[in-house]
């Protein structure tokens, strides 16, 4: 299944201000403990922002992965948005590493400019760098939307590709590796883009790249490098997660949820 859904709720946590009095509370669960009226309330959510969703593709997707992150709202605890997400340990040619790739995601739009997803990924790598203190982390995904690209870069500084240097050597040849892996024949290598070969794709007029969004030079930059995102070509991206970076990104949520709290009353 495309990875489109990331995407999306990246790009709706950065759109703007929540609804005033509504508020996301998340955490991260094994995958078997979701029950099958979340697996379906899920699922809704998802076909909602995509065009072309399908239950039994969703479902395989879902089971594919061992983690995810479910938010909900804090006062009636209904499903309000999700994010899947494998972890495996991968050889490198520097040796043993932990790769976290994240799969399909989507935030009810009621919610959108709250940053609970990110709270709980830098929770997730915080968790991955305790447990697993001698082995680097990298953060695998693939973008169709500017807004999850710029998230991206903006709170990982050692990742690829950017407009303003030359990709980390090291850093593109495992991002090839761990891409071709996933995605096959559909990856091509010499772009870094997971072409859309007809499955879900984000609905029109969720967030289009208008002429603010293309002044800014990494956003031109995801445009050039993925010229077709409006149909559902995806921009793979590889990080290294520093536990400084971590903190950063953890800190910026956290002082986001408090403002948030403070405001709404």
């Amino acid at each position: 299944m495309n990875q489109q859904a990331r995407s999306a709720a990246l790009r709706a946590e950065a759109s703007g201000p929540a609804t005033l009095r509504r508020r996301l509370t998340g955490k991260t669960i094994a995958v078997r403990e979701l029950d099958d009226a979340a697996r379906r309330a899920a699922f809704a959510l998802f076909a909602a922002s995509y065009e072309g969703a399908d239950w039994p593709r969703f479902a395989s997707d879902l089971e594919e992965k061992q983690h995810i992150i479910v938010m909900r709202d804090h006062a009636t605890r209904l499903l309000k948005g999700f994010s899947t997400v494998s972890v495996r340990v991968e050889d490198t040619e520097r040796g043993k590493a932990i790769v976290v790739f994240s799969g399909d995601t989507v935030i009810d739009r009621e919610y959108w400019g709250q940053k609970e997803l990110h709270r709980q990924l830098a929770l997730l790598f915080m968790r991955l760098h305790l447990r697993n203190a001698s082995l680097p982390i990298y953060w695998f995904l693939v973008s169709k939307g500017y807004k999850t690209y710029l998230g991206f870069i903006k709170n990982f500084p050692v990742s690829i590709p950017r407009y303003e240097r030359s990709d980390d050597p090291h850093l593109r040849r495992l991002l090839d590796r761990v891409a071709t892996a996933r995605f096959g024949v559909t990856y091509d290598a010499s772009t870094g883009i997971a072409v859309n070969t007809g499955h879900e794709w984000v609905r029109r007029g969720l967030a289009p790249i208008d002429a603010t969004a293309r002044a800014n030079p990494h956003v031109r930059f995801f445009v050039e490098r993925n010229p077709s995102h409006e149909r559902g070509d995806e921009l793979a991206c590889l990080a290294l997660i520093r536990r400084r970076d971590v903190l950063g990104v953890a800190l910026r949520a956290s002082t986001a949820r408090l403002r948030k709290r403070i405001t709404s009353g």
